[in-house]
């Protein structure tokens, strides 16, 4: 999510080789996207995308704190 305004949604996908987050699809969820930073493969699940949300939270954090 590096070129994109970072925000909160209500999933998340997890790379399984470099650890990217992207917004959750169904076909990210399923294998047929992969990954556009490395081209791994993305996972969904309950776990991956709540470890997603906490990540996008914790950076949007150190965005704001960075623009203070």
């Amino acid at each position: 999510m590096s070129a994109k305004r970072l925000e909160l949604t209500d999933g998340y996908v997890v790379c399984q080789d470099c650890g990217h987050v992207d917004t959750y699809t169904l076909a990210r969820h399923q294998g047929q996207e992969r990954c556009t930073q490395c081209g791994g493969e993305y996972c969904g699940c309950n776990c991956c995308s709540e470890t997603g949300r906490i990540t996008i939270q914790l950076q949007l954090k150190q965005s704001d704190q960075s623009e203070t």
